[in-house]
């Protein structure tokens, strides 16, 4: 009586032994199909610019806080945030200043996939606040100079040629780009309210020779004695460039 059984159970466990193996191929091809999207973000390149630099001060705090210093600071912090997935590039390391072409000619150089340029605001209304996204767009008239730009940048550029076509094909990425981070500025966090933010269309000569997705972000207006203060707090910066990163992430993931 038991050897009629034995066949039944060898083809048993052959079933069992084969269902198995169907389960662990699964698993294997789900998590080999994880790690090669997570290579494929690992492999972009991310150029970050820090606004301004050596003469060129930038706007100043009413405690006489530096465009330009804060600027370089936020970079170092937003580079080591996205370092962790990303190739990060600096178009400045320290105190000096580039030409404004000079800036996305380095992005274009190295074939990044995004580039990012670091400015805070400013203004006379010391209450005016909050982040500000922008993007490329171009206008009939001649290009103008957002407040963050200055008159030595103007003067610096208008003696070059300007690739004006070239940043208009990736208008459509660059202002995705924006939209993505914006979203993760305003989602809250814990007790952390979201961002005062806002993404604007922009004829900004910074971003015009930019061969990729490009963006400007004003960090704070530093005009602004609260957000100065902000701007000078290493854990602030820091909550500000995780943020920043889920949106770039965001984006990657997404990619339109």
């Amino acid at each position: 009586m038991m050897k009629s059984y034995r066949p039944i159970l060898f083809k048993l466990h052959i079933f069992i032994i084969l269902l198995l193996f169907m389960v662990l191929a699964h698993f294997e091809i789900a998590e080999a199909k994880s790690n090669k999207s997570h290579f494929q973000i690992q492999e972009k390149t991310i150029v970050i610019d820090p606004g301004h630099g050596g003469y060129d001060k930038g706007a100043e705090g009413p405690d006489g806080t530096f465009e330009k210093n804060v600027t370089m600071e936020f970079a170092r912090v937003l580079a080591l945030e996205l370092e962790k997935t990303y190739k990060v590039i600096l178009t400045r390391t320290d105190d000096y200043w580039i030409d404004i072409l000079e800036r996305t000619a380095m992005a274009n150089h190295v074939n990044a996939d995004m580039f990012i340029s670091i400015h805070t605001g400013g203004s006379f209304l010391h209450q005016a606040r909050g982040v500000s996204l922008f993007y490329y767009e171009k206008i009939s008239t001649s290009a103008l100079m957002l407040e963050t730009e200055s008159m030595e940048e103007s003067k610096s550029s208008n003696d070059k040629e300007l690739w004006s076509n070239i940043q208009g094909r990736h208008q459509k990425n660059s202002k995705v780009l924006a939209e993505r981070i914006l979203s993760s500025l305003k989602e809250k966090t814990g007790e952390k309210v979201e961002y005062n933010s806002e993404i604007q269309g922009a004829p900004l000569m910074v971003l015009e020779g930019a061969d990729l997705p490009a963006i400007l972000i004003e960090i704070g207006y530093i005009t602004n004695p609260t957000e100065e203060k902000s701007l000078n707090d290493i854990i602030e910066l820091t909550f500000l460039a995780q943020k920043i990163k889920k949106g770039i992430d965001d984006y990657f993931e997404k990619a339109p």
